[in-house]
């Protein structure tokens, strides 16, 4: 499983309507992956950890924003945890390509798109509470985190 964007920044932020919501699933896939850390992996994309932290420390988006410090920690604690990976790789420009022509999305939602080809090149399920997933990546790779 990979989290979204949206997924990480709930489960951190404690003022975050779905914080509750969001913590306790990514616990719940934490614990997964503590079990069972060769076959449940937890996968953190590097495009979603720069979009993570360049929205908990924004001041646009948060009165009180997370500090730098405070947004890479969080990332530090899910990386230290059994199961969890880093790729820094992301999906090759083919796929993103492919994928955009595919979906006709927004071009506003390329970054969703990327997300959607990392996902698919890695064969990971990507869990978020954004629905517009659906029109990009097919329900296997795809999971809704209820609201």
């Amino acid at each position: 499983m990979t989290p979204d964007v949206n997924l990480l920044v709930a489960a951190m932020r404690l003022d975050h309507p779905h914080h509750a919501m969001a913590f306790t699933h990514l616990q719940a896939q934490l614990k997964l992956a503590s079990e069972r850390p060769n076959q449940s992996s937890i996968m953190l994309f590097g495009v979603v950890v720069a979009g993570f932290i360049r929205i908990v420390t924004n001041r646009r988006i948060f009165q009180l924003p997370s500090s730098l410090l405070q947004a890479i920690d969080f990332v530090e604690t899910l990386l230290s945890a059994p199961g969890v990976v880093f790729q820094g790789a992301g999906s090759d420009w083919q796929s993103f390509r492919d994928l955009s022509l595919q979906t006709d999305i927004n071009p506003d939602s390329s970054t969703d798109v990327w997300i959607a080809a990392c996902a698919l090149q890695w064969g990971q399920i990507l869990h978020t509470f954004d629905r517009d997933f659906k029109k990009i990546l097919p329900a296997e790779n795809l999971y809704l985190v209820s609201r």
